[in-house]
């Protein structure tokens, strides 16, 4: 990295760009982020040994739009790298055009305001997701957020060398760390309220990557000679399933697993209810079929060649960091009933 100039984070109030912020501020760097809404240190707060964000003195905030080619302009001034994470969540919803447009042209305004502005390496965070339309694994209709995510990764190494800008794409799995969101969390959630009966057998396996080996690995590509051009997988080597993480939640609890499990078939049909739900606009509805089709498909990706050809390893596993998570989650959440 050029530690003379400042480094630029897309969407830094998110769950990965806060923790960057934070890796990125505790190796001396002075820190810009750009985000919609919040201020970068004004959102996260994960736990006592965090770096508090809000006290740093080389940290700034621009408020902008990755769809604002001026916006985009004025945040890359003076940048050397840029670590771009900015975009619409993946969502329940196949069709979201939103996320195909700021994921895309998004992508690519920021890529003309890196390459105007001199900027010399740019890493894109992706979606471990993306890596099944290269290999035809995709569904027949896949929905836009995983298409959005190729479309913009293509432009991302189409745009490698050009102008002198070096770019990197890094696909990492479903993130865990203090922050998350998605089904894992929302598994802990409600196990924490005892709202959620027994998994049913679930033997199918998934793959998950801890935030701080995403940051880790962002800052490393952005630094190594071998990154530039490349598109890597990126995972903790753990396969895991929801029986297995089911049970450690409920150890990290220190509560007992009910003996019994919900059988598929009700489980089935109470995920058919919730997708019902969201299409009649009942906003509670978090997941539906879609945590169904997840839970019972095989999402495992291979992420040896960033580990050999960066001379990486992942920090742990999600089972050591779970107590920390857990407790990052249920900070605001009432105590169960007993």
């Amino acid at each position: 990295m050029t530690d003379q100039q400042p480094v630029l984070i897309t969407g830094a109030s998110g769950f990965i760009g806060g923790h960057l912020c934070r890796h990125l501020l505790a190796a001396g760097r002075s820190v810009r982020g750009l985000s919609r809404s919040a201020k970068p240190w004004d959102t996260h707060s994960w736990g006592d040994s965090a770096t508090p964000l809000r006290s740093a003195q080389n940290v700034g905030a621009i408020r902008g739009d990755i769809l604002d080619p001026e916006a985009l302009q004025a945040a890359c001034e003076g940048v050397g790298e840029v670590f771009h994470l900015a975009g619409v969540s993946q969502t329940a919803d196949r069709r979201n055009a939103r996320a195909m447009r700021t994921n895309v042209e998004g992508t690519r305004n920021l890529l003309a305001a890196a390459r105007a502005a001199g900027v010399k390496r740019l890493v894109f965070i992706s979606s471990a997701l993306a890596d099944q339309m290269d290999h035809g694994q995709a569904p027949a209709r896949p929905g836009d957020y995983v298409r959005g995510k190729w479309k913009a990764e293509r432009l991302v190494l189409e745009a490698n060398g050009e102008d002198g800008l070096l770019t990197t794409v890094l696909r990492p799995a479903p993130v865990y760390g203090p922050g998350m969101k998605g089904g894992i969390a929302r598994m802990i959630r409600l196990i924490h309220a005892r709202r959620l009966p027994p998994l049913p057998k679930l033997e199918r396996g998934f793959s998950l990557v801890g935030v701080d080996d995403v940051c880790r690995a962002a800052m490393l590509a952005s630094e190594s000679l071998l990154a530039p051009g490349q598109c890597w997988l990126l995972t903790d080597l753990q396969r895991y399933t929801a029986n297995e993480v089911e049970q450690a939640v409920y150890e990290a609890l220190g509560r007992k697993k009910p003996a019994w499990r919900t059988p598929a078939v009700v489980f089935f049909a109470a995920a058919a209810l919730l997708q019902f739900g969201r299409l009649a606009g009942w906003k509670k509805a978090e997941s539906g079929l879609q945590t169904w089709r997840n839970l019972t498909s095989e999402r495992t990706w291979p992420a040896q060649d960033i580990y050999e050809e960066l001379d990486f390893r992942p920090s742990g596993v999600l089972y050591e960091q779970l107590p920390e998570i857990i407790r990052d989650l249920t900070r605001q959440q009432p105590a169960p009933r007993e």
